[in-house]
């Protein structure tokens, strides 16, 4: 288990996604994938091998993240990876988010292949966020934090394979990531299962999949597997 809290407190956006209360449901979406519990959790965690994209020409986009809030709310404290294509080139990065806030990126080099934990936590002493990003393969760490704009506690708890929020809400296309393996998905340090998450996929307008997100491995283990840009 790849909880990191004994070296520093981890902790942590997107479109609002319409939804109700936590359930074994599958939710359908323009922008996410992966599972999302709704409830008042105070800290979510997973652990991927950032994904390597094939570009052809064209700019698309794709993002890995764990974060708090956002299921069903219009706000969100995230922090993950990104591979895109511009233009037809590969680029990848990190960054957080408290949305609807502009994203922030950093400095550290990304590379296919890293493997990397990141978490997002609610500090009710302190009543704050704080995120955090590990890449084990890059040995570099950065803990941002910060007061989202939501009032607390937070109402749900997500890990995520998406898209990032576009500025005109608009949904742009996705990036052919392959396969990303996410693992030791935990939502207050326990397995995500136990939160009875819900499934999410993302579709096109017209219901056709965009990837497809598998079963939850182990309570804690599942994979999301690129289908088309949109």
């Amino acid at each position: 288990m790849c909880i990191f809290l004994a070296s520093f407190v981890l902790a942590a956006a997107s479109v609002l996604i319409s939804a109700g209360a936590a359930s074994a449901a599958t939710v359908r979406t323009a922008n996410w994938s992966g599972y999302a519990a709704a409830g008042a959790y105070s800290l979510v965690q997973a652990t991927w091998v950032q994904p390597a994209v094939s570009c052809a020409s064209g700019s698309q986009y794709s993002s890995v993240w764990v974060g708090l809030d956002g299921y069903n709310s219009s706000t969100v404290e995230e922090i993950g990876t990104e591979a895109d294509c511009s233009n037809g080139t590969p680029v990848y990065y990190a960054w957080y988010q408290f949305y609807p806030d502009q994203r922030h990126t950093f400095s550290h080099p990304v590379h296919p292949g890293d493997e990397l934990t990141a978490m997002s936590h609610y500090n009710a002493f302190f009543n704050s966020y704080d995120m955090g990003i590990l890449d084990y393969t890059g040995s570099w760490t950065e803990t941002p934090s910060g007061v989202a704009a939501s009032g607390p506690p937070p109402s749900s708890a997500e890990v995520i394979v998406g898209l990032p929020p576009c500025d005109s809400g608009c949904i742009q296309p996705l990036a052919n990531f392959g396969t990303v393996s996410v693992r030791e998905a935990l939502v207050q340090a326990a397995p995500l299962a136990d939160a009875n998450p819900s499934q999410i996929v993302m579709v096109t307008g017209a219901g056709q999949n965009k990837d497809t997100v598998s079963a939850l491995s182990n309570g804690r283990d599942f994979s999301a597997t690129w289908v088309r840009a949109g």
